[in-house]
Parts: C-alpha cells; structure tokens; sequence
C-alpha cells in the first residue's frame, strides 16, 4: 500500500528521474533558472525515498553542483567569450581555405 501512495504522492524514483531529465534538457539549453528548482526537487525527492548515498542521488547532486558553477556570471562571461574567439578564428581562417581550394583547382589544371 505504500508503494501506491508513494506512486500517486509524486514521490517515485522515475518522476526524480524525468525531474532530472528535463533539468539536463534545461541547462543545455542555458536555461538555468529554470534547470535549478528541478534538481532541487529531483534531489530532495532521491533524499527521501533512496536516501543521500544512493548513486543515483549523489548523480543528481553531482548535476546540481555543475549547474550552479556554470551559472556565475564568470562562467557565463568565459562561454561567451569562448564563443566570440571560435566566431574570430572562423572568420579569419575562411578567407585561407577558400584561396587554398582555388589554389588547388589552378594546381589540378
């Protein structure tokens, strides 16, 4: 009987692990504010019915430490500026492989 009421209360390691799911989904998307209170919940939900060393709970924990370094701001500031050198070197390097493919076309010729 426990295990139904636990079933319809929410607390069920397969909702903790959709919680943790779409909270994964969440940061890869950089939505931050919105991944934080479903590892909160998923963690608290894993405390409960597996306790605080279950593996599965200390993954959580482990995702929820992750998302809360990533979201500083210096972590945000380095991504982006992570982004804007890839941006500079891409445009830097184009011009190069456009004139060594046109110089390999006057070399096969």
């Amino acid at each position: 009987m426990e295990m139904y009421r636990r079933l319809f209360d929410g607390d069920h390691p397969d909702v903790a692990s959709s919680l943790n799911n779409l909270a994964l989904l969440y940061k890869s998307q950089e939505r931050y504010s919105e991944a934080e209170p479903l590892y909160i919940q998923a963690l608290a939900m894993c405390d409960r019915i597996l306790g605080v060393n279950h593996p599965f709970t200390a993954k959580i924990r482990e995702n929820l430490a992750i998302l809360q370094r990533q979201s500083t701001p210096r972590a945000i500031w380095m991504g982006w500026l992570v982004q804007l050198v890839q941006i500079l070197r891409a445009i830097l390097i184009l011009p190069f492989s456009r004139l060594w493919r046109s110089l390999k076309r006057l070399i096969r010729n």
